[in-house]
């Protein structure tokens, strides 16, 4: 081969490995996907589980109520109204069934509830261990103490001037409980228990009782409607109020408590709360 060719050659193999340099330099990086690790995997939400539940009468939520304790349950020409009812009317509304409340005497409304005559009762229900023992409550929804109504030109002024008074309680309840305990302390002349608190109010008003041991709101609506009554002291007692269930519902009281902690979380409680109970 002669030099000529050989300096050809030369000339076209560096040509050669010169354009392939510069090739591989102008090309960009193939990307390299990786496979997320275990730890890196994005994680799902679960999936929200459906509550099934019945209740006795299909469609409706059958609700038992004493509407004889304003401002939590009483009736106003045919409604019924009061903080209750329109805690439960949202309830029923949630768990997708309409409403049918039934006015019923405190002493039976719990057996009528055992006996399956109402899905739940809601009437300013004071949540126990002795109740508990035979029903089923929700989670608390309302916090309440008790406290002493009495005229306003009464000497009562403090639990301690209740000394051989006579006290007036509504039957079955938290403040007969109460005024038993205040017995016990220091003596009273007599507990008067009544089928509402409405009437222990008549018979205050009429001069029969010296003073009332009931529930800390529902005396606080009652004296404001009536001039010449007034609290004369707030007991502390710490209670919680609490749906009621058959102790047969577990499904139905679960829903209940779920549309409860919903209602609580965007504010749909407070909307009822401060209907009632904020000026």
């Amino acid at each position: 081969m002669n030099l000529l060719k050989k300096l050809i050659l030369t000339v076209i193999a560096f040509s050669i490995v010169a354009s392939l340099s510069l090739t591989l330099i102008g090309c960009p990086p193939t990307p390299v996907t990786e496979e997320p690790t275990a730890t890196e995997e994005q994680t799902e939400a679960p999936i929200e589980e459906e509550i099934e539940f019945t209740t006795i009468k299909e469609g409706y939520l059958t609700v038992g109520t004493d509407a004889a304790y304003p401002p939590f349950e009483s009736v106003e020409g045919e409604e019924f109204v009061g903080f209750d009812m329109d805690l439960v009317r949202e309830i029923a509304k949630r768990l997708g069934l309409e409403i049918e409340i039934v006015n019923t005497a405190w002493d039976g409304i719990f057996p009528a509830l055992i006996a399956h005559k109402f899905d739940v009762v809601i009437s300013a229900v004071t949540i126990t261990p002795e109740r508990d023992e035979e029903m089923d409550f929700s989670d608390p929804y309302f916090d309440s103490d008790q406290s002493i109504a009495t005229k306003e030109d009464s000497e009562i002024k403090t639990k301690a001037d209740l000394k051989d008074k006579i006290l007036g309680v509504q039957i079955g309840t938290t403040g007969e409980l109460t005024a038993k305990e205040i017995d016990e302390e220091i003596g009273v002349a007599e507990i008067k228990t009544y089928d509402t608190i409405l009437l222990a109010f008549e018979d205050l008003k009429a001069g029969r009782i010296d003073a009332i041991i009931n529930d800390f709101l529902t005396s606080l609506d009652i004296v404001k409607e009536n001039p010449g009554l007034v609290l004369a002291e707030r007991i502390k007692t710490d209670e919680k109020y609490g749906v009621v269930f058959a102790p047969d519902t577990p499904e139905l009281l679960k829903a209940v408590n779920k549309v409860l902690k919903e209602m609580k979380e965007d504010g749909t409680y407070d909307q009822i709360y401060n209907n009632w109970f904020v000026e």
